[in-house]
């Protein structure tokens, strides 16, 4: 019913020794979390807070496209389940129309040739009402029943995600995603072909956002027609009127 964030309950039984794969789920988060240490608005108001808990074969540098892997699958679940079109904003937000409905964070411990542990957590606004946002929140969010109009099962979906999940960190281990990978950003890509600006170590960028590149970069046209700048990891935001 309530944990403090279920990637620190996931973390904590990791290092309990917890045999993997398993998926932490919650009805609320006392202390939820998103990129950047931010709070993440986790209430008992009909939402899914989840972590799923993986110790994979893999090499560190295999670790930039799984976020965004992931992320695409939810999205086709999402359409899939609710007949709806959600975008994917790199790295880690679900939107609709600018506002978010959902976002992930993978936290991982790395030893020095590999990867010890993953820890895939995602936030989907599931059933929260319109009314239900605090004010701050009330412009910028969503929840997918918003968008369908009616309320989902929620036991229903969960049962479709960790199936959708569990396939894709095996097609991600196996790497068979990436005969797919492609084909599936730019199908959900929110920042394809629009300006962004990407603030990075306290300088800012600005160009057309150009899609990704096989490690998971974001790419950003510049406006001296050089090849395109990639970025493995900065803020990212819609210039005003894109």
């Amino acid at each position: 019913d309530e944990v403090d964030s279920t990637n620190d309950e996931a973390a904590r039984q990791l290092a309990a020794g917890r045999p993997t794969p398993f998926v932490i789920l919650a009805r609320q988060q006392t202390r939820g979390r998103g990129r950047l240490g931010r709070a993440w608005h986790s209430e008992a108001n009909g939402n899914l807070y989840s972590s799923f808990a993986f110790r994979p074969s893999l090499a560190p540098a295999d670790m930039p496209t799984f976020t965004l892997w992931m992320g695409v699958n939810v999205c086709e679940l999402i359409a899939n389940f609710c007949h709806v079109a959600p975008g994917i904003k790199w790295p880690n937000d679900i939107l609709f129309d600018g506002r978010k409905a959902g976002g992930m964070l993978t936290e991982a411990r790395i030893d020095a040739d590999q990867i010890r542990d993953i820890v895939f957590g995602l936030g989907l606004n599931l059933n929260s009402p319109a009314g239900a946002w605090p004010a701050e929140l009330a412009r910028l969010a969503t929840s997918l029943a918003e968008q369908t109009t009616r309320p989902l099962d929620a036991n229903r979906f969960t049962a479709a995600l960790i199936g959708r999940v569990l396939l894709a960190y095996t097609q991600f281990v196996d790497g068979d995603y990436r005969k797919t990978f492609a084909d599936l950003w730019n199908r959900h890509d929110v920042l394809r072909g629009r300006p962004v600006t990407v603030l990075q170590a306290g300088r800012r960028f600005s160009g057309p956002a150009a899609g990704v590149d096989d490690s998971g970069s974001l790419l950003v046209r510049a406006t001296s027609g050089a090849r395109p700048l990639r970025f493995h990891a900065g803020e990212v935001t819609l210039e005003k009127g894109a």
